[in-house]
Order: C-alpha cells, then sequence, then structure tokens
C-alpha cells in the first residue's frame, strides 16, 4: 500500500507541473461552477433545462435556439442557432447571467466548435467572466472599475479575441485583446480564460488566455479598479452576431456546439 500511494503522489506532483505556456494544473477541487449537458435528453433546450443544469440566473434568453445533440466525441452538447439575417442577442444565439461567489481570482473555460459552414460575417459575442453581469456591455464605460467584462469575440474569417470593457479602455465599444488564433468550422477548441483583479489603483491585474493549452495572451499589468470593487461576480453566457448593423447578421442559418464549462478558482 506505501508503494502504491507513493506512485499516486508521485503522478499527482507531476500533473501539477508546467511547461512555460502548457497548462497542465488539475483544478478539480476548486470548482465553483460545472456545466455539460449529459443529463438532458437529446431535443429543445428549455429554461426548464437551464434552472436544472445552472440553479438560479440573474436573467436568461432563449427564445427556442438552443437544443440538444450528441456529438461522436463530446457525447451530448448544446447547439446554438444564429438565424439567417440575426443581429444581436434579441434575433440570435442565447444569453444567460450566471452569479457567482464573489471573487478576486477566476479560470473560466469550455469548449466550442464552429459547425461547417458557419457565416463568421463580421463578428460576434462568445461567453466570458464579467463583474456586473451585462452592465458592463454595449458602450457602457466603467469609469472607475466598478466593474469590467471580459467575453470573448470571434471577428472575421474566425479570428479570436477577448472584448474587454475595463476602465481603461481605449475604445468606446470595448477593446479587442488579440490572440492571433483563427478557428476553423468543424474542430472543436477548448478556450482557458484566467483572471486576477489588481490590488486598488495599481496595473497589477492579470488576463491570461489558452487555447487548446497554448498560452495566447499573458498581460501582467491590468489596471481593473481604482479600489476594492468590480470583484468577478457573473458568469455571462452571451453569443450573438454583432455589432448592430445589417452588415454583421450572417447569411445563412449558422450553428456553435458548446461544452464542458468549468469556473474554478486558483492560481496560476
Amino acid at each position: 500500500m506505501k508503494i502504491r500511494f507513493s506512485i499516486v503522489v508521485i503522478c499527482a506532483l507531476i500533473t501539477i507541473s508546467c511547461g512555460s505556456n502548457k497548462l497542465q494544473v488539475n483544478n478539480s477541487n476548486n470548482e465553483v461552477f460545472n456545466l455539460d449537458f449529459e443529463g438532458n435528453t437529446i431535443g429543445p433546450y428549455t429554461e426548464n433545462n437551464l434552472k436544472k443544469d445552472v440553479g438560479d440566473v440573474n436573467w436568461k434568453l432563449l427564445r427556442d435556439r438552443a437544443t440538444i445533440e450528441l456529438d461522436e466525441t463530446h457525447g451530448k452538447v448544446l447547439k446554438v442557432l444564429y438565424p439567417k439575417g440575426s443581429v444581436g442577442p434579441k434575433q440570435g444565439g442565447i444569453q444567460f447571467d450566471k452569479p457567482l461567489p464573489k471573487a478576486s481570482e477566476y479560470t473560466l473555460e469550455y469548449n466550442i466548435k464552429f459547425m461547417e459552414g458557419f457565416d463568421f460575417r463580421l463578428g460576434g459575442k462568445l461567453p466570458g467572466l464579467t463583474s456586473g453581469g451585462e452592465k458592463y456591455t454595449g458602450g457602457v464605460h466603467p469609469d472607475n472599475g466598478e466593474g469590467w467584462s471580459a467575453r470573448y469575440m470571434w471577428i472575421a474569417d474566425g479570428e479570436i479575441i477577448v472584448y474587454f470593457y475595463h476602465m481603461d479602455m481605449e475604445h468606446k465599444w470595448g477593446d479587442s485583446v488579440k490572440t492571433n488564433v483563427f478557428f476553423k468550422p468543424g474542430q472543436w477548441y477548448k478556450i482557458k480564460q484566467h483572471i486576477k483583479l489588481n490590488d486598488s489603483d495599481q496595473f497589477n491585474g492579470v488576463m491570461k488566455v489558452w487555447i487548446d493549452n497554448e498560452k495566447v495572451i499573458h498581460d501582467d499589468k491590468v489596471r481593473y479598479r481604482l479600489a476594492p470593487l468590480g470583484e468577478i461576480d457573473s458568469f455571462y453566457f452571451s453569443t450573438f452576431h454583432g455589432g448592430n448593423t445589417e452588415d454583421w447578421a450572417p447569411k445563412k442559418d449558422s450553428f456553435i456546439y458548446f461544452d464542458n464549462f468549468k469556473v474554478t478558482k486558483f492560481q496560476n
């Protein structure tokens, strides 16, 4: 038994070790939110399904555009519809705002696959961590760091960015933090985002992003807030085409698969 225990300990230590850009930390004991779709039946994903899976949410907008389907590699997954001609959350995609225990540091990860033939157009939103839910989006500027949002976006040709609203943002409609990664339809990806808030009025906050375990963003000089405000308090599942003009709209029905959402608290 002692020999077996030693092997287990050694394996655990190996699991925790990290290369320069590889993320290999086991976070299962630190999970605060976990959402997969294996407990659902194939077919429409309703508000009742959402409540069963995630509990209470601040608000939601599904509008019959979410279904459960069977994927050959991931099992049951969430399929989201972006109808032809749709712009904004009222016309395409889905949204819900899941409250999280307030914290200064969280990591969000999930799997995503743009379906074959997906029409990227000019771009659209994807889920991310926020402080204040949807409040600091849509051109609303957090002047004193009382909140912020760090959703992802796809932009033209499938390039993935962090669409970042924060107190020092340079653009009215949010700043684009580049990953220099282009997603190909028909392929699964794992995206992971780590946010650590700064000390009061210091430029020492952290934003890190990995795609398929390769680090693509590492900024450790972010100022999220002036004072002890702006704690991470929500997972904002927000996805739609837009922008707010017709040139953002897909020219055909398009779909994305989502799976394996996790929010954990740990230090990278």
